[in-house]
């Protein structure tokens, strides 16, 4: 029987209150989440709404969320534009046993699917003042976000699995050998520094009056800076000269942002194909898995991950 299971509409409403020590109306929208299990409830008598987020079991550890907390907190001391959780009790973690889950104010705002200049640079800002307090963490119990550490494991992972189809097993473990060879050099004299490490279109919002928001922080990371810079490019840097240079123009208000680390964004992206095939291979012994991912471990998708990493590891 899946965890998640346990989780129906009155075990999640029971949670909910006896956390608040509120009643709850019988509101229960479930809120688009894969990895984890969120919900948007509603307050009986005020009627104001907050959000609840079950962490799926073994993914983090207690003290890991708990430092995911601790840097939402410490950025909006600095009144950065986040949405940090609710503190109850000087808590921020609870646990419904074994699925551990936070609380949230429910602050909505409009996704932001196309960026002029003026969102390049406050986009850099933002940022750029998340990067100053990120660079005070000079450890991480999250996982370091280098070719030697991060993308070793994802490998290790994803080989003790029976996922990689044994057709492609050669094929993929020469490649990832000779990408792993070209990007851990790449990155001995960079700096690393807490980050957001998923920073995406996804998880932007723009609140009315007040600007744009970075939401989750589910996967922060020790890394290097510009790994929250390339997933919001569209394209490579030589193909978006203009919002790169806008989004540093606001980033370099705060902080100075090393240029040559721009050289590491193929890797980066090779990194990520690599964590996202480790991820799969966990999540494909879901029972719901093949309904969400049709054409993950498909021949066609093999070809063209392997492709991908050789044209990275060749350019």
């Amino acid at each position: 029987m899946s965890v998640w299971q346990q989780l129906n509409h009155d075990s999640i409403l029971n949670a909910v209150e006896k956390t608040l020590g509120e009643k709850m109306s019988n509101l229960l929208l479930k809120r688009n989440s894969y990895i984890n299990r969120v919900y948007e409830l509603e307050k009986y008598d005020s009627r104001e709404r907050v959000i609840v987020k079950f962490y799926r079991p073994e993914r983090w550890t207690k003290d890991q969320i708990k430092e995911e907390h601790d840097f939402l907190f410490e950025l909006a001391k600095e009144e950065i534009k986040v949405i940090p959780p609710l503190l109850i009790n000087n808590q921020s973690l609870f646990d419904l046993s074994p699925i551990n889950y936070t609380l949230f104010p429910k602050k909505g705002g409009r996704a932001l699917d196309e960026f002029n200049q003026e969102s390049w640079e406050e986009l850099g800002r933002l940022l750029a003042r998340i990067h100053l307090i990120g660079a005070k963490h000079k450890e991480s119990s999250r996982i370091t976000w280098r070719p030697s550490i991060a993308t070793k494991h994802h490998l290790e992972v994803l080989y003790k699995t029976d996922y990689l189809d044994q057709k492609f097993e050669p094929s993929f473990k020469k490649v990832a050998e000779l990408f792993m060879g070209k990007a851990e050099p790449m990155f001995s004299d960079q700096e690393f520094i807490l980050l957001h490490g998923d920073c995406h279109k996804g998880n932007l919002i723009h609140r009315p009056n007040e600007g744009i928001y970075i939401v989750d922080f589910d996967d922060i990371s020790f890394g290097p800076p510009v790994q929250d810079l390339w997933l919001l490019l569209p394209g490579t840097p030589e193909n978006c000269e203009n919002e790169l240079e806008w989004f540093l123009k606001g980033y370099e208000v705060f902080r100075k942002f090393d240029r040559k680390s721009l050289e590491l964004i193929p890797i980066l992206r090779g990194m990520r194909i690599i964590h996202y095939v480790s991820w799969l291979a966990i999540q494909s012994k879901d029972p719901d898995f093949i309904t969400h991912f049709p054409h993950a471990g498909t021949s066609r998708y093999w070809n063209e991950l392997i492709k991908d990493l050789q044209s990275i590891c060749y350019n």
